[in-house]
This record gives C-alpha cells, sequence and structure tokens, in this order.
C-alpha cells in the first residue's frame, strides 16, 4: 500500500478532488488503531456530508452525521491538527483535513509554508493584517487560499486595492472584509482587479460603502432584494460582478 507521506502529497497536489482522500482514508482504516480508524471515518463522513442536499441537512436528517463528526473531532482533531494547532488560534476541518485556519497575519507568513506541507488549507481568517500588509498581499502563499475574512481588521481602502493588484489571488471565490473602514474606491479595486475573477462573495457590511445586493425576509423567505446606487454605478462602470449579488450565494467551502 502506498505511504502515508505519498498519500498527503496527492491530497495537497489536489485539493479539490475526493478520490485522494478517500484513498488517504482507507489507508487509516488498514493501520488499525483507533486513531487512525478515527480519521478514515471522519474523511468518509465529511465528503458525505459535503454531497448531501441541502433540503436534507435543513430538514435535520443529517444530524446524527454532524453529531458523529463533532464527536469524532472532539476526540482526536488536536491529534489529526498536529504542528498547525501551535501555530494558529483555531483550525475547522473540511473533507477530513485541516482546511480552515485563524490566526496572524504576521504568523501566516511566518508559518505558512509550513502549515501548506501538513494539511491542503483553502480557508483562512487573519488578524493584524496591517503589521504586514505589503508583505502579506505579495505572497505566493495567497496562491492556495480560496476564502479569505479580513473582519475588523482596521482597513482602508489601499489594502483592498493591494489585495486587488495581487497575482496570487487568482483563487479567491469568497471574501469577508466587514467591520473595516471601506468606501466605494474599495469596491472599485476589486471590480477592476484582473486577478479576481472567480470571485463570487463578497461581504462588505459595516463599513461606510456597502454596495452589495440587499435581501428583504418574510418569516425567512427572501421576498425583496434590491442593488444599491454603488453597486449599480460600480456595474455600469465595470461590467456585471458576480460578488455584488445574492441570487446564489455560495458555502464558503463548497468544492
Amino acid at each position: 500500500m502506498t505511504d502515508e507521506a505519498t498519500l498527503l502529497k496527492a491530497v495537497l497536489d489536489a485539493p479539490d478532488d475526493d478520490a485522494p482522500r478517500l484513498a488517504y482514508a482507507q489507508w487509516s482504516d488498514a493501520q488499525g488503531d483507533a486513531v487512525s480508524v478515527a480519521r478514515g471515518e471522519l474523511i468518509r463522513a465529511q465528503i458525505g456530508l459535503m454531497h448531501t442536499p441541502p433540503e436534507v441537512i435543513a430538514a435535520g436528517r443529517a444530524f446524527v452525521v454532524q453529531r458523529r463528526i463533532e464527536a469524532l473531532i472532539d476526540r482526536h482533531g488536536a491529534t489529526w491538527a498536529g504542528a498547525i494547532a501551535g501555530w494558529v488560534d483555531a483550525v475547522h476541518f473540511v473533507r477530513g483535513f485541516v482546511g480552515w485556519i485563524k490566526l496572524s497575519a504576521r504568523r501566516f507568513l511566518d508559518h505558512g509554508d509550513g502549515i501548506m506541507a501538513l494539511a491542503p488549507v483553502q480557508h483562512l481568517d487573519l488578524t493584524g493584517v496591517r503589521d504586514v500588509d505589503e508583505a502579506l498581499f505579495d505572497s505566493p502563499l495567497l496562491a492556495h487560499i480560496r476564502s479569505l475574512s479580513m473582519d475588523a481588521c482596521g482597513l482602508h481602502d489601499l489594502h483592498l486595492q493591494l489585495l486587488a493588484a495581487s497575482p496570487h489571488v487568482t483563487h479567491l471565490r469568497w471574501l469577508s472584509v466587514a467591520d473595516n473602514h471601506l468606501t466605494l474606491a474599495a469596491a472599485e479595486a476589486l471590480a477592476a482587479s484582473p486577478f479576481l475573477r472567480d470571485l463570487r462573495y463578497a461581504e462588505f457590511r459595516s463599513n461606510p460603502t456597502d454596495p452589495v445586493e440587499r435581501l428583504g425576509y418574510d418569516s425567512g423567505i427572501v421576498v425583496a432584494s434590491w442593488m444599491p446606487p454603488e453597486g449599480k454605478d460600480i456595474e455600469a462602470r465595470f461590467g456585471h460582478q458576480p460578488w455584488l449579488h445574492r441570487d446564489v450565494i455560495p458555502g464558503r467551502f463548497e468544492v
């Protein structure tokens, strides 16, 4: 059977594919010890849940699987996270592997290479962005990232302009920059960027400017939607921007 290092490399090389993860789960089963067998179960359970229709989850029929996943991570998560746990403030397992981390931008720059060598991390919550802003947005580490949160980081328009000018953000699909100091210039930078063509979701709430489509609800059901003038102005000048719309809201961890 293929060794663990080879199996992990296959996961890291194709993070969107289920097959390498399921091969790792099969290898875990074969080890026979409780921690490894539990890891195989986690991988299969999270992949299965990822492919479960939303209406099934909403109806509560996936509740038992969700509780089992939580129990497995509570029991073995620290072991599975390994050295990563010492570098970050929090982790979240996605399809059986550490896929989301929260940490300061400085620690991400210092330890990102080590983290990426151990897990297929694609989802990132950062704090302290302003401490290392230019180095962060110039870092090739961002090429791994599909979803990025920089909420309440004290960001100004310049920081979104630096992000939008980075050639390393071409895989970014989901972005949250809530509770900062961003104006229309920040949203314009996203719209004008040649590197953010895959961006499908952006959260600008609690900023001086929020150009994103608003939704009206009645009893939890969307009954109305409208685009703020700032959003209309952006699309008039830069064309259709999927991240300005809320007709389809992608899940952060969707493949």
